[in-house]
Formats: structure tokens, sequence, C-alpha cells
């Protein structure tokens, strides 16, 4: 609904830290996601093959 728009490139960096005692962080391992949307003028090259979902497992 609201558009973010820019001429080249965007970079977005989401950072969860959960609390461990001791002042410490200590990464969580949250159910977070995402979507992105672009748009591509044809013709392009091929898109190189996504990885299986086991190697973008988070253990």
């Amino acid at each position: 609904m609201d558009p973010v728009r820019f001429k080249k490139d965007l970079a977005v960096t989401i950072q969860s830290l959960g609390w461990r005692s001791g002042g410490r962080y200590l990464p969580n391992q949250d159910d977070m996601a995402s979507t992105a949307f672009w748009y591509q003028t044809e013709p392009h090259a091929e898109f190189p093959k996504l990885p299986g979902r086991d190697c973008l497992e988070i253990i």
C-alpha cells in the first residue's frame, strides 16, 4: 500500500536480540519473515537456482 521508492538499491537489516543474564545479548530464533518485490525489465539473464529448504534451516 505504501511503496518505498529507490533509484538504485535498497538494503534493510532486521536484528532480533534476546537478553541473557550478565548483561549479554543472545541471538533469538524468532520466526521472522519478509517479502520483497521488484520490477524487472525484460529480457534478463536466467536467475540462479534457489537452495533447497534444508540449506535454509537455522539451528
